[in-house]
């Protein structure tokens, strides 16, 4: 029996052994096969899903150009007002110095084809707005000229390059004195010049207020280099839509100053008194 036994258990363990060795031999030739038959189909399924994320990302790529639209546009607005806030920020806090008035008016300014200077401007404020003759213009830039004619709602503004312009300026350097005279073209000169040492080119050129009709030191331009004392406007590097009118009021003239009454009385007896002596 112990024999028998034996003879039973190497028996069956072998059994058993190729009974396991079997289905692992047919896996193994299986597997191959498997993988070589579904090899088409795994890169069928690929396929459909490269079609699948492009067309997901052709999709987003509209949506995006989309936005992409939306937004340039926005900031296509958001740039140009910029710009008008800054415009706006110049022309309202500009620097003052001098006797520059603190008071400003506003206005759009715009071409004057029936004029009778070559050189000026019509701008949309008036009488009504506070504007007399002889006030000074402003661009955010610099001076633009003074008003030679003022309506009710509207105004003529002559321009410093035209030919009647003559304005009293002085240089921020030296303070040397001269009369900056239009002649219709881009680059006004310096007339009447005392000091000519006192002008170099790069010197900035601003209003000196002797002829008494303009305010001491508003911004003019800068001189050019060469012979000719010519002066690059500030306000000719942009082009002038609005502008903003100085309501400084000049020195009047000596028979229009006011005398009181008893000054008067005084001079009259004065006057009296030298006729009845020289009798």
């Amino acid at each position: 029996m112990i024999v028998l036994s034996a003879v039973l258990l190497f028996t069956q363990r072998d059994a058993a052994t190729e009974r396991r060795s079997t289905p692992l031999l047919a896996s193994d030739i299986q597997a191959p096969v498997a993988a070589w038959l579904g090899a088409p189909f795994r890169q069928l399924e690929g396929a459909v899903e490269d079609v699948e994320d492009g067309r997901r990302a052709l999709q987003e790529n509209k949506a995006l150009r989309e936005e992409l639209t939306v937004l340039r546009a926005d900031n296509a607005r958001l740039k140009a007002q910029q710009a008008r806030l800054v415009r706006l920020e110049k022309i309202l806090a500009v620097d003052r110095t001098g006797d520059i008035p603190d008071r400003r008016i506003s206005a759009r300014a715009v071409s004057d084809p029936s004029s009778p200077f070559v050189r000026s401007l019509l701008i949309g404020a008036g009488r009504d707005a506070g504007i007399q003759d002889g006030y000074a213009v402003l661009s955010d830039a610099g001076l633009v000229g003074h008003v030679v004619s003022a309506g009710r709602r509207s105004a003529r503004v002559l321009r410093l390059d035209d030919l009647n312009s003559r304005v009293a300026v002085t240089s921020e350097r030296s303070g040397a004195r001269a009369i900056l005279a239009g002649a219709n073209d881009d680059r006004p000169t310096l007339a009447f010049v005392a000091d000519v040492d006192g002008w170099r080119p790069g010197d900035r050129v601003l209003t000196s207020g002797d002829d008494g009709r303009l305010p001491q030191g508003i911004p003019v331009g800068t001189v050019l280099p060469g012979g000719r004392l010519a002066v690059d406007l500030d306000f000719l590097a942009k082009p002038v839509d609005w502008v903003f009118v100085l309501p400084y009021e000049g020195l009047a003239d000596a028979d229009d100053v006011d005398v009181p009454d008893d000054v008067q009385e005084i001079e009259l007896e004065a006057d009296v008194s030298m006729v009845e002596g020289g009798e």
